[in-house]
């Protein structure tokens, strides 16, 4: 069996097949906070990466002249964010008001929230939903003043809320959408940021972006991590509901220029919010360069919301696909990204980006400039560097392949294997422990069809906590170990694809763990062809005989697939698509011209096929 394992990690929603991948249609989840806020990921700057809570009222005037100075507000940096510690203490006045605290900020917080406006800037503004802040100031939390403290935040013209997490009882989505609904009646809009440190199914709701994972650290690994823990996630993902890997450290001094480089890029690719965290005051131009490249910030503002994936990663060497404009277009972004201490090339095909073979143009955003290349791209990256590229390809873009889904709890199970009830899981039921020492349980999934023999794309959606494996076999043939993440608990429905090879007509797959560890708990598989609909050529007239592959569009110099070149009495092409058929190898001889009306053309060629164009 030949598999192509690909370590692309997605977190979805119940019910919801939404993978950022070559040829798959996308389903967005259809549950969003709909307050027509943050269309595109939020963009400004936070007080607490490079102050923590020392803020006061002249630094942050200072920060919002140098948003405009440094040409970073025209670049979309809009949202000016103070954090923790702009609070009194005690925080609340007689009547459970919120006050500011009056020897840092003597004019207040509508005058200061003026100002911002003045620069042409937004106002955002911190919060807790607990009893207290996370630096601890007596009365600073909302909790049971959520309707008092939206009116509060509203008087003094706030724009944006980050709500964090701290000194708070487990009641964490109700204290969320309290504060939600707060802010949908106190007559202002205001983007709320939940700031609860990893995702829970319910956010996309409740907010219009949500920490996904703890705080970011000015160091390389911490990026790295946060990477990770965000890069699963993109099924949650659209306008007006994003996920937020935190606040951007390009620029305060932990790593080096390419490291922030990547790190931006890698948030771009990702629509994260881009909410920078440096003193702006005094940034390198170097830093500036980066923060203001508004080819990248285009790529991250992409209206279409897609958030980026992870499509190969192969000993650190990493390639990101995010399509612009919609899933299946002619135009991707994509980064080329080296995590290791070494120099190293990495190529990406058009293959695995979604686009036929033939020449596309390939523009670096970091160098602006461009050039076409065919079929694919190769660079010589630098250690922890990335290339950010966008890609466009001019010709007609072929329709994406249906997908079909096949649940587990529909296979066959033996050993140990049950089936399990989870409201978290596509049709409520997964199936649970597969593999085990003892009881080897084993989940076979029936009647997979495949209309072609060839290869197809797996997605195979489970549930686990930790780091396991599943043993996936293939119509009997040998298995392949899949490693698939874990999320940290028992309620996230995670995603890995393989490439797997299937017959013509049904097939088996096999999951176990073969009388080893117990694997993840399984929801369902989906396959996608990998080849979209493409040209057949046939041994008879009328469509018989024996057919070729289904051919992509691209060059092709001799027959693929051991078509003897004695015979093509008919051949099959999609509407649009142009098949020129030459006399001899290397498109040298007698041309013939076929388009979707030709239909089987008899003996026009059967005798002399030796090469062909699929345009």
């Amino acid at each position: 069996m030949k598999v192509k394992i690909y370590l692309v990690i997605s977190f979805v929603l119940f019910g919801i097949a939404a993978l950022f991948l070559p040829g798959i249609n996308i389903q967005q989840p259809v549950l969003a906070l709909n307050n027509g806020l943050a269309l595109t990921p939020p963009m400004g700057w936070n007080s607490w990466n490079i102050f923590g809570g020392n803020i006061n009222e002249t630094q942050i005037k200072q920060i919002a002249d140098a948003l405009v100075s440094t040409g970073m507000r025209d670049a979309g940096y809009i949202y000016l964010n103070l954090d923790d510690n702009w609070m009194a203490n005690p925080a609340r006045d007689a009547n459970g008001n919120l006050r500011c605290d009056p020897t840092r900020f003597p004019n207040g917080m509508k005058a200061l929230g003026d100002y911002i406006h003045s620069r042409g800037l937004k106002f955002g503004i911190y919060g807790d939903r607990g009893t207290m802040t996370c630096m601890g100031i007596p009365q600073s939390g909302s909790h049971g003043y959520e309707q008092q403290d939206a009116n509060t935040y509203a008087s003094w013209g706030v724009d944006y809320l980050k709500y964090d997490n701290c000194y708070a009882d487990a009641d964490i989505q109700a204290d969320y959408e309290r504060m939600r609904d707060a802010l949908a009646s106190c007559g202002r809009p205001i983007v709320f940021s939940i700031c609860a440190w990893q995702f829970q199914p319910w956010m996309p709701n409740t907010g219009n972006l949500w920490r996904t994972t703890g705080d970011i650290s000015n160091n390389w690994n911490s990026i790295c991590s946060i990477l990770d823990q965000n890069s699963g996630l993109s099924a949650y993902a659209g306008p007006g509901r994003w996920n937020d890997p935190d606040m951007l450290e390009v620029g305060n001094g932990g790593c080096t220029d390419s490291e922030y480089w990547s790190h931006f890029s890698l948030w771009c690719m990702m629509a994260a919010p881009l909410i920078a965290g440096n003193d702006i005051r005094s940034m390198s131009s170097s830093i500036r360069t980066i923060l203001t490249n508004t080819e990248a910030i285009a790529v991250n503002q992409d209206p279409a919301g897609i958030q980026g994936t992870r499509i190969s990663s192969n000993n650190g060497l990493e390639i990101w696909l995010k399509p612009l404009g919609s899933a299946n277009g002619n135009v991707k972004a994509v980064a080329l990204f080296n995590r290791t201490s070494k120099w190293a090339n990495i190529t990406v095909n058009w293959s695995q980006i979604g686009i036929p073979n033939g020449p596309a143009v390939v523009r670096d955003l970091f160098r602006h400039t461009e050039s076409s290349f065919t079929n694919s791209y190769t660079a010589y990256i630098a250690p922890h560097d990335t290339y950010f590229l966008k890609i466009t390809y001019s010709g007609a873009m072929p329709p994406a392949p249906a997908t079909t889904s096949y649940e587990a709890e529909s296979g066959t199970l033996s050993g140990g294997a049950v089936i399990a009830s989870s409201g978290y899981c596509s049709g409520g039921s997964k199936v649970g422990y597969i593999g085990g020492i003892s009881s080897n349980g084993i989940c076979v999934i029936n009647n997979v069809y495949a209309a072609t023999a060839g290869t197809y794309r797996m997605h195979v959606y489970y549930v686990s906590a930790d780091n396991r494996t599943f043993y996936v076999t293939v119509n009997n043939g040998g298995f392949v170990g899949l490693p698939c993440p874990g999320s940290g608990n028992w309620n996230t429905v995670c995603s890995i694809s393989m490439d797997i090879t299937l017959n013509a007509g049904n097939n088996t797959i096999k999951f176990d763990n073969g009388a080893g560890a117990y694997a993840p708990d399984l929801d369902r598989i989906t396959i996608t062809p990998l080849n979209p609909a493409g040209v057949v050529f046939y041994q008879d007239v009328n469509y018989g005989g024996t057919a070729s592959p289904s051919i992509n569009r691209g060059d092709y110099s001799t027959l693929p697939g051991g078509i003897p070149n004695d015979w093509m009495s008919s051949l099959k092409i999609p509407a649009g698509w142009t098949v020129e058929v030459y006399e001899h190898g290397s498109f040298a001889g007698t041309k013939w011209v076929f388009t979707a009306d030709t239909g089987w053309v008899g003996d026009a060629c059967n005798d002399k096929m030796s090469s062909f164009k699929i345009y």
